[in-house]
């Protein structure tokens, strides 16, 4: 299998090149690598989480979508903790600007990396959970590429609690199996959905076996 290492934009441009040369381009893009380092919350972890599951995802949005066919799909894999509940108002605000820019979150986030050096992450409305903050950006990121390329069909989702290595970080007992985690993403990216695009989906409890619907976050 191709190599990826999504935290390395040449090693994304070498396997967008092996794809488009070896199938013409590209139907569907499911980006599902990330990390959690929060087990070890540090300004170091901070970056890096957010140069793995934020901007790495960015990165390989931006080098597939002109590999992307006709109606293509983009699939960003989420998570609940995305929630927005745990920030300021003015945070929730910026993240829920219609009209935001990439250039407006990519502010945000070197906002929260500053605070994060900073210790000053609560005080100015942010979590100390990098995961978390990382999945609200991929979020904001999926809505404003949606915005930019009416062309494609572009979502966000929770999988739910699925046992896999990350999973089993909060918890010892995850109820769903990786398969029943595949089923929303793949609804998302193979199956009618209406022509739904920009949006977060997922089941009403992180249990639920079911594939998905669009809830706020």
């Amino acid at each position: 299998y191709p190599k990826l290492d999504i935290a390395d934009q040449s090693s994304i441009r070498g396997l967008a090149d092996q794809i488009n040369k070896e199938h013409n381009g590209c139907d569907v893009l499911i980006n599902n690598a990330g990390v959690n380092l929060d087990d070890e919350y540090s300004a170091e972890n901070v970056k890096k989480t957010l140069d793995t599951n934020y901007r790495g995802t960015l990165h390989m949005c931006q080098a597939f979508i002109p590999l992307l066919k006709k109606n293509g799909r983009i699939v960003n894999v989420s998570s609940t903790g995305s929630s927005l509940n745990q920030y300021s108002d003015k945070i929730r605000q910026q993240f829920r600007n219609p009209k935001m820019t990439l250039s407006d979150l990519e502010g945000m986030v070197q906002n929260y990396e500053k605070c994060a050096e900073q210790g000053t992450e609560r005080r100015n409305g942010w979590p100390q959970q990098a995961y978390s903050v990382s999945k609200a950006c991929e979020n904001a990121l999926t809505a404003i590429l949606a915005r930019e390329n009416p062309g494609l069909i572009i979502n966000c989702c929770c999988p739910g609690w699925v046992s896999t290595d990350m999973g089993k970080m909060v918890g010892s007992a995850p109820p769903k199996s990786p398969a029943d985690g595949a089923k929303i993403p793949i609804r998302l990216g193979f199956k009618d959905i209406g022509g739904v695009t920009g949006r977060y989906w997922g089941n009403d409890s992180i249990s639920d076996r079911g594939e998905g619907k669009v809830q706020a976050w």
